[in-house]
């Protein structure tokens, strides 16, 4: 049998992490990810460390269930709304693309978009040389 306040207990948790991450990503970018651009995602969104410091936040020292991820949001925004700088809002999506791209060693990294720049089955990609230019 389901426990119905249980059930409950959890969903609040859920919401209030959602507003924490609301405020985090108002405070970041307008409530948009840094990368697509989008307000809204069926993924959700996360805050993203540009970079640590020693004894910093990180959700892996949090149980990983509701009431760690609430806990989680809950530490970490006061830290993220005084050094902005050192964070971004994404998309779940697009969190997962960036936490791969990071797997990778600069010189495969590298030969990786050598790899992408050399492919020409894709209309999209027509104009990313002169971009990734513009960007270094």
């Amino acid at each position: 049998m389901v426990n119905v306040q249980s059930v409950v207990c959890d969903l609040n948790k859920k919401l209030e992490t959602q507003k924490i991450k609301i405020r985090l990503g108002e405070a970041l970018g307008d409530g948009k990810c840094f990368v697509c651009g989008k307000a809204k995602s069926k993924k959700g969104f996360t805050i993203h460390h540009l970079w640590y410091v020693f004894n910093d936040i990180t959700y892996d020292k949090y149980p990983h269930d509701s009431d760690g991820q609430l806990k989680y949001y809950q530490d970490l925004e006061p830290v993220v709304m005084k050094e902005k700088e050192r964070f971004l809002y994404l998309c779940n999506t697009d969190h997962v693309a960036l936490e791969r791209i990071n797997r990778y060693n600069p010189e495969k990294l590298l030969k990786l978009i050598e790899a992408f720049l050399l492919t020409k089955t894709n209309e999209k990609h027509k104009n990313f040389s002169k971009m990734l230019k513009d960007i270094l």
